[in-house]
């Protein structure tokens, strides 16, 4: 089985590699260079889902594109300098622990356009923003975990106990609720966006709480899973791979629509600020929930129907996910 950096290799081969000069024919390109910044580990499912984003229209449109996995705060400023030294033209990053860093820089070069993963918005003139939000999927496979628990019982393993995560685990919440009144929600949080050791600890605990069906918001749940025969819903990205026989499905975030409209802007030499949130749902593609694949004759055809009804629901705007950011406790 491909490991994910050999997939994410084998998803990148088809982009191309182009070649700018001077800043006046910097202005006048219709092919943007795209430099990404991550503070975690390309394994990270919201830095996996940008790189294949990336990667998808780099290759549709001949554009240069680079990134750097791993960076340390320390180090964000250095690298986004360099690029903007180099007049780059669009620079993408997940900013959530380094927001002033970021911004501080955006400042200083006015003529790069930053699109910048961050809970505080848009900044003129070049800051665009969004959230990397899917909590509208997660209340489908809130329904889908409650649908596949013999037990009663489902959990959730996530990264940072912060407003914007419950606003994710109270709507898979209350999508189980909606399809199973009585089902019991665990709750754990592991302190970290990249802690795989500790991801498996957390559940492996729930398994011997009684939890057959797992949420896995953090990298390191579905092994463990695995190893103690619970279903695992994947997050993200969609993780069928690590273990086709245990991920029923994954709650999907695929920020292309995002990155594209970053490149259209900068090609059209419109780069004003813009909260690109505003596609992040199920109605404009960004999010849904994963083919079940291996388990798509598993799960009872009433349970299929309602989530698919659902799904409509929501796309359409005649049922709304509430967004709550109070804190997600097990029940």
């Amino acid at each position: 089985m491909l490991n994910r950096r050999e997939i994410l290799a084998l998803a990148a081969m088809g982009a191309s590699i182009a070649a700018f000069g001077t800043k006046s024919a910097r202005a006048q390109t219709s092919a943007p260079r795209i430099r990404a910044i991550f503070e975690t580990p390309m394994e990270e499912p919201f830095v996996t889902q940008l790189h294949l984003a990336m990667t998808r229209i780099a290759g549709e449109k001949g554009l240069d594109y680079k990134y750097s996995e791993s960076v340390k705060a320390a180090d964000f400023s250095r690298v986004l300098r360099q690029w903007c030294e180099e007049e780059i033209e669009l620079i993408v990053g997940d900013a959530y622990g380094t927001e002033q860093i970021c911004r501080r820089v955006a400042a200083s070069y006015p003529e790069t356009a930053f699109t910048l993963g961050s809970a505080m918005g848009p900044t003129d003139p070049n800051v665009s923003t969004f959230y990397g939000q899917n909590f509208e999927p997660a209340y489908l496979a809130g329904m889908l975990a409650a649908g596949m628990s013999k037990t009663g019982k489902i959990g959730v393993v996530a990264g940072i106990a912060v407003p914007t995560t419950y606003g994710l685990l109270n709507a898979y919440h209350a999508g189980a609720k909606e399809y199973r009144p009585d089902i019991q929600l665990k709750a754990a949080y592991i302190g970290s966006m990249f802690d795989p050791p500790k991801a498996k600890e957390a559940t492996i605990a729930m398994a011997d709480q009684g939890v057959d069906v797992v949420f896995a918001e953090r990298i390191g749940v579905i092994e463990a899973a695995t190893d103690r025969q619970m279903l695992a819903i994947g997050n993200m990205t969609d993780q069928s791979a690590i273990n086709p026989a245990t991920v029923i499905s994954s709650v999907i975030w695929d920020p292309y629509p995002v990155i594209a409209a970053s490149v259209e802007a900068v090609t059209s030499g419109n780069i004003a600020a813009k909260d690109y949130s505003v596609l992040e749902n199920i109605a404009n593609g960004v999010n849904y929930l994963a083919p079940y694949k291996e388990f798509d004759s598993k799960i009872p055809g009433d349970l299929k129907s309602a989530i698919e009804a659902k799904s409509k629901a929501i796309a359409s705007g005649e049922f709304k996910v509430a967004y709550d950011e109070s804190e997600t406790k097990s029940d």
